[in-house]
């Protein structure tokens, strides 16, 4: 029987393999803890296969995240850039947003919770994604409605918040699914979606839901 040492994948099927293998250690695990050596056993390849299309550990992740935010952007540019009403994107947003969240999971939280501050490479990394999601939500968000307010709403405060928001479900969903066992306490993904875009767009204690203006 070969080792993975003696094995030499070259299909593009390895590179897929590896990645996949890694959002789930990664997510699992955490990324400082994920070892190399599992890493390669999981995706049956050997280490030189990760060295050659990713350099390291570090740029295997940079590519997980880049795949991550760049359909995360996608979202964003189609949803919030454009005519419509403020209240109007906010609802198409959260709603495609929180599909995409669902359906990249694990992807979801390596990239919204593997920040190493002490690696300004990364730390660099992910800001440049940041900035530009951050450049949408000012010029489509914040500022009509502070041009409809008076009140200014820094994207730097509401975008990490939304983002926040609308990943929290995904983050804390074994505990709530062992916490709703036997119980009908676990809302489905539209319902979660609803409830997100109504306290977003009325607030929490509005008395008049159904006449409240969109505010952030």
């Amino acid at each position: 029987m070969r080792s993975n040492r003696d094995r030499k994948p070259q299909s593009p099927e390895s590179k897929e393999r590896i990645i996949q293998a890694a959002i789930s250690l990664f997510a699992r695990h955490g990324f400082a803890e994920t070892g190399m050596r599992e890493l390669v056993t999981e995706a049956d390849v050997n280490l030189s296969m990760v060295n050659y299309y990713f350099g390291s550990k570090r740029g295997l992740l940079k590519v997980i995240l880049d795949n991550f935010f760049a359909g995360y952007l996608n979202i964003a540019r189609k949803e919030l850039i454009g005519d419509k009403s403020v209240s109007s994107k906010l609802e198409q947003f959260i709603s495609q947003a929180v599909l995409y969240f669902e359906a990249e999971h694990d992807s979801m939280i390596i990239a919204l919770s593997e920040l190493p501050h002490d690696d300004p490479e990364i730390v660099k990394h992910k800001s440049d994604w940041a900035r530009q999601m951050l450049e949408i939500v000012s010029r489509e968000i914040c500022q009509p409605l502070a041009a409809e307010s008076g009140e200014e709403i820094s994207p730097a405060i509401f975008s990490p918040m939304l983002t926040f928001l609308m990943a929290s479900r995904f983050f804390i969903m074994p505990v709530i699914k062992q916490v709703a066992v036997g119980s009908t306490n676990l809302v489905s993904t539209e319902v979660y979606t609803k409830t997100i875009i109504r306290i977003l767009l009325q607030g929490v204690a509005n008395p008049d839901r159904n006449t409240a203006q969109s505010q952030c």
